[in-house]
């Protein structure tokens, strides 16, 4: 990667170029205080107490250090009176929110701030951080819990506010806390004494996928456990955060197309997630690339509704032509997203998450996820499809193809009706 020069309260430095400056500044021994960050994690910005001010003379601007990218020339100050004044104020703002959370306490300290001027009816422990869930996502893979509600309401919770199936008690998300709001790994134990009994009662690195298979001998009691502490001894650390298996999860290119291997594909480029009892399903990265910058999406059902596999689940439009994806499964629809009726461009930027569709209740969800292309098959699959695209589009009279061969932006609207119905009926009306 390519290297720039800044200049870090005006001595100048080489960094990599769009590297979040937070590590630039670190690196020259410069103490930021963070609240949300963690390296592995993808910068969140929420707490804001990392925040620099950039520019030069007059024309300068206050920025989270932690995800603002390394540019050639920038000008970086860590200790301006606006600097400390702004991060002194996000203290008192903590301080009314969490005023019993140590950390919180310790951080508003080293600012000089020993109490707020500002008060909060309903104090929390919780600042809204996002640590545990970005662990519990983009670490440990389970997306055990996520945000709810926004603004005022806003809250860490549990899908549909209850337990979820796919907290594996790892801990990662109470050993990041930092205020220790979060009780995810003692609060899904205690739910595993009263529901789960004998050969079911797994060691937690069992579901970690540490070990094939190990049935816990210790009344879950990790604490006291010696398999438990030969693990963390060996790993020096957490055993989830060495192992990453939610880094596998992430999305990966094939050909020209994205492909998270932890779901399962409809061969009419729709995908399902198993959460427990329940389906997530939404449309994949093909049928977006194909379609092209979505301008209308209209979902088909409403919650309530008891959809049948194959049946129409939304239709997409862009540049005027138009396609029809179809429920990979048969259930009863619990959610939809409300986000795609005000935004739906929100499948352009992010089909496998916050574009996502609908949840669903699966009829014999074991039968009806095996009948689809499975997360061990898919990567072959995408592939196969993408070789039949290649071969449809080239066939035609509208330019798709740059001149090295890849997929044009937006290439649909230099096909005709004839053969855009001809790509439609190919990738999107089969099951």
């Amino acid at each position: 990667m390519a290297s720039v020069t800044m200049k870090i309260n005006g001595r100048e430095v080489k960094a990599e170029k769009g590297e979040p400056i937070l590590s630039a500044i670190r690196a020259q021994g410069i103490k930021v205080p963070t609240l949300c960050h963690m390296d592995g994690l993808e910068p969140y910005g929420a707490c804001r107490m990392c925040m620099v001010e950039v520019g030069s003379g007059e024309r300068t601007k206050l920025v989270t250090s932690c995800n603002f990218p390394a540019e050639e020339g920038l000008e970086i100050k860590t200790d301006t009176k606006r600097v400390h004044r702004n991060r002194a104020m996000l203290a008192e703002i903590l301080l009314a929110r969490s005023p019993g959370a140590k950390k919180v306490q310790q951080l508003a300290a080293s600012l000089g701030v020993t109490k707020s001027r500002f008060k909060t009816e309903e104090p929390t422990d919780c600042i809204l951080c996002g640590l545990c869930v970005r662990v519990c996502d983009e670490i440990v893979g389970a997306s055990a819990i996520g945000f709810e509600g926004r603004g005022t309401q806003r809250m860490v919770g549990t899908p549909f506010y209850v337990d979820p199936d796919t907290c594996i008690a790892c801990g990662a998300c109470s050993e990041l806390c930092p205020t220790g709001a979060i009780h995810m790994e003692q609060l899904t134990k205690q739910r595993w004494k009263k529901e789960v009994g004998g050969t079911q009662r797994l060691c937690r690195y069992a579901r970690m996928g540490l070990v094939s298979y190990k049935v816990c001998p210790n009344n879950l009691d990790c604490a006291t456990c010696e398999v438990d502490q030969n693990l963390i001894d060996e790993y020096g650390t957490n055993p989830i955060f060495a192992l990453a298996p939610g880094k596998k999860k992430r999305a990966k290119k094939l050909a020209q197309f994205m492909l998270k291997e932890d779901r399962y594909y409809s061969k009419g480029h729709t995908w399902v997630k198993v959460l427990g009892e329940h389906a997530r399903i939404g449309m994949d990265d093909f049928a977006q690339r194909v379609v092209g910058e979505i301008a209308s999406a209209s979902l088909t059902v409403a919650p309530g509704d008891i959809v049948q596999k194959g049946q129409a689940a939304i239709e997409v439009s862009n540049n005027g032509h138009k396609a029809t994806l179809l429920f990979p499964m048969s259930g009863k629809v619990t959610r939809v997203n409300q986000l795609l009726e005000d935004d739906p461009s929100v499948i352009n930027e992010d089909c496998y998450q916050r574009g996502w569709l609908y949840m669903l209740e699966p009829e014999d969800q074991y039968r009806q996820s095996h009948e689809l292309v499975s997360p061990s098959q898919s990567a072959h699959w995408l592939l196969a499809e993408s070789d039949s695209l290649f071969g449809t589009i080239t066939q035609s009279g509208g330019a798709a193809l740059s001149d090295g061969g890849e997929l044009l932006p937006n290439f649909s609207r230099n096909l005709s009706d004839k053969e855009w119905q001809k790509i439609t009926e190919r990738f999107f009306s089969k099951i």
